[in-house]
């Protein structure tokens, strides 16, 4: 359904030029949940908007393919592009209070997406709407609500978005996500800020919308716990690119990156035997300053001189399991990969 092959957006600084996303190769099955896993500020909303073409301006995708259904969606005109946002791939986003728009009702801001992509067949202002099209829409709108848990959906769609919960605005933001009934949803941190309880409860509705509707979910999450419990297959980012990939069994149970382990090591045990929490040493790296090698190096307990000559490529270590680094690499002079690897090269 979706891939995304060496996909690159960059954006200027005084300090020089920031890759957010540096060349990245991600693909997603029809119905599959896809989680994307790394610390903060290493590129996974700014992947997320890439998808979209929604990143703000001076940043730009400065190179690769975004296809959707055997589209890329970088060669589509604007107005083109306009018709996929909301109705085939829709967002949910990081932070639902400033998501929404404070000076509308909510039901108001659900009924924007039905009205923009014609879904009711009422495409005209609404002072120009007749009686009939106007319950259908509210009537779409209370389903909708009512279908992410809100309840009382009738008096609720009149109410402004201060007036809900943070759970509830979340809820109210996977509604206008699922307002035209997209094939992509792709979630942002949809738990972030909620306590535990409302995290769970998001996480059953987005599980529920999977598998009664078929829609494919790539969620985004710094949650490794909650990845492995909500996804099929996990993805791990770090300074703008995968770093490894794999089924959740492969990754979570057998990591074959020292960023997925020190990742995991840094999760507590309840249940286990008490052990020393060891964080990952060093600082996230500064964007602006990579070298030509891994960006994990500096930061790695088994880095060695070859692993800062040059960029290091995606290594199959199994069946689909995907890992950045060189203790996978093959070891014989002969062999492209490693010789490339050694030489500096791609």
């Amino acid at each position: 359904m979706l891939a995304l092959r060496n996909l690159t957006t960059v954006f200027p600084t005084r300090r020089g030029l920031v890759t957010a996303v540096a060349g990245v190769d991600l693909a997603l099955n029809r119905g599959e949940i896809l989680g994307v896993v790394g610390e903060s500020g290493c590129g996974k909303s700014v992947m997320m908007l890439s998808i979209l073409r929604l990143v703000a301006s001076p940043g730009r995708i400065v190179s690769g393919e975004i296809r959707f259904e055997g589209r890329d969606l970088l060669t589509l005109p604007g107005a083109q592009m306009r018709r996929v946002r909301g109705k085939d791939i829709a967002m949910v986003f990081q932070d639902p209070l400033t998501s929404l728009n404070p000076a509308f009702p909510v039901g108001e801001q659900i009924r924007e997406s039905l009205r923009i992509h014609n879904i009711l067949d009422s495409g005209r202002p609404a002072w120009l709407l007749n009686r009939a099209q106007a319950r259908a829409e509210q009537e779409r709108v209370c389903q909708l609500l009512e279908e992410v848990g809100i309840s009382a959906p009738t008096d609720r769609l009149r109410e402004y978005p201060h007036q809900f919960s943070g759970g509830m605005q979340q809820r109210a933001l996977i509604a206008i996500a699922l307002a035209c009934e997209p094939q992509l949803l792709l979630a942002d941190e949809p738990t972030t800020s909620l306590d535990v309880t409302i995290q769970a409860q998001i996480m059953d509705l987005m599980r529920k919308i999977n598998q009664e509707r078929g829609v494919a979910i790539v969620l985004v999450t710094h949650n490794l716990d909650l990845a492995s419990e909500f996804c099929q297959r996990i993805a791990v980012m770090y300074a703008g690119r995968i770093v490894e990939s794999g089924t959740v069994d492969e990754v979570i149970e057998s990591p074959q990156h020292p960023y997925t382990r020190g990742l995991l090591s840094c999760i507590p045990r309840i249940a286990s035997r008490r052990t020393r929490i060891e964080p990952i040493p060093g600082n996230v790296p500064d964007l602006a300053a990579l070298g030509r090698g891994c960006a994990f190096a500096p930061r790695c307990p088994h880095r060695e001189p070859a692993c800062e000559a040059g960029p290091i490529p995606l290594f199959e270590v199994g069946p689909g399991h995907l890992s950045r680094c060189l203790r996978h690499a093959p070891r014989r002079e002969d062999d492209w990969a490693w010789s490339d690897v050694r030489a500096g090269g791609p």
